[in-house]
């Protein structure tokens, strides 16, 4: 019951959100909904943003991919160090 609680109190505060940022966007009258989507698509600031979003993820794509690598030359080293020692006890 708590989390149903806590999940409508999240959905209102979400639209109280968007209820109030609403006014601030311009609409010209009789302006279709496709032209105000490619208007605002368009909007210098929200090119900027998806910029800055695009390039932040892109830099953590990188880290991840880094500490990827890493991770799998350690378990790699590990893997060759284990089957090294077992081969050498098959051998004997």
């Amino acid at each position: 019951m708590r989390n149903k609680i806590i999940l409508v109190g999240g959905v209102a505060l979400l639209a109280f959100i968007v209820g109030t940022r609403t006014p601030r966007v311009r609409v010209k009258e009789r302006e279709s909904v496709g032209h105000q989507l490619v208007r605002l698509w368009n909007d210098p600031k929200a090119k900027k943003e998806r910029r800055k979003n695009a390039e932040r993820r892109a830099k953590r794509v990188a880290e991840l991919a880094s500490e990827q690598r890493k991770s799998a030359e350690k378990r790699a080293k590990a893997l060759a160090r284990r089957s090294k020692s077992t081969f050498r006890r098959l051998r004997k």
